[in-house]
């Protein structure tokens, strides 16, 4: 089985802190990584890790911060052919505060992200034709529009930046997409309305074929063929979220690659979420399938 990811190469510099320093003053991190990051290349990571052959089309800029990425994702076992890198850029940049108790902060600097281009992706149409799912997270709708002219399964998680900036371009892009992932923040933000419930509805309505929504500690929710599925979540202590979303969506399309229900798929996709959320880092916390589906199991049952 082979999934390309579609969208941002980082440099993430993660912080975990008691609190937020005031004006001129200084707090000790408890805890501080650098790693490579980004949805999409959260999403190819936890691919590789859950045994698929994972490859990213993405655009890095030829610093030493680009070199740092490329290593990690290599020892994660993700194939880089297909990353395009340009001269004179900076590669992109994020800082995420996680404080203790609170949501987590984050402060981007596109970089070298800004250079993938719709050429790009009509230069790679011979592996996203190929391949077995082609994932796209948080790209312009003009790199969208190009991957959805080659796949009209594709799956897009837009996220909360690109909704913001693009709302009207992702709507109208709704109808040629396979299956789209949003949060329930974002489900409302991209819908207009006030409810996950008939967020999911109404963006079902413009033509995706399924809508999946992850919703945290209230679990998660898919509108598939015009049935609605809801599963509830498995509570854990949560440490640090990034990355839930993109392991979330890799486990979710294995499984319905595997013809699991989309019952399962969300239980295995939910589980998978949980044991990343309980875990600090992103690379080193994704969890193995078979991980996976012992959560699934335990919490669940058969």
């Amino acid at each position: 089985m082979r999934f390309v990811a579609v969208g941002n190469a980082n440099l993430d510099i993660k912080i975990f802190t008691e609190r937020i320093p005031s004006g001129d003053e200084s707090v000790d991190a408890l805890a501080a990584s650098v790693t490579a990051g980004g949805a999409a290349s959260n999403f190819a990571i936890a691919a590789a890790k859950i045994g698929i052959e994972s490859h990213i089309i993405a655009s890095l800029g030829d610093d030493s911060l680009g070199r740092i990425y490329l290593e990690t994702m290599k020892q994660c076992g993700v194939n880089l052919s297909s990353v395009k890198v340009v001269e004179g850029m900076r590669t992109g940049l994020v800082v995420i505060i996680n404080v203790l108790g609170e949501d987590r902060r984050m402060i981007e600097s596109s970089g070298a992200n800004e250079e993938l281009r719709g050429s790009d992706i009509i230069e790679r149409k011979e592996l996203i034709s190929s391949a077995d799912e082609v994932h796209m997270a948080s790209v312009r709708p003009e790199v969208a529009s190009s991957v959805l002219e080659l796949r009209k399964d594709a799956s897009w998680d837009p996220g909360m930046r690109m909704i913001r900036k693009h709302r009207d371009e992702i709507w109208s892009l709704l109808g040629k997409t396979g299956k789209i992932f949003l949060n329930e923040k974002e489900a409302i933000a991209l819908s207009g309305e006030s409810d996950p419930l008939d967020s999911v509805i109404k963006i079902a309505g413009r033509g995706p074929n399924e809508v999946i929504v992850k919703m945290g500690a209230k679990g998660s929710l898919a509108w598939v063929e015009g049935e609605i599925y809801k599963v509830e979540a498995i509570p854990v202590k949560v440490v640090d979220t990034t990355g839930a979303g993109d392991i979330f969506a890799a486990v979710y399309l294995k499984a319905r690659k595997r013809n699991y229900s989309v019952e399962d798929c969300l239980k295995l996709a939910n589980a998978a979420s949980a044991i990343k959320v309980s875990r600090p880092s992103t690379v080193n916390a994704m969890p193995s399938w078979d991980e996976i589906q012992t959560m699934s199991l335990v919490f669940y049952g058969k």
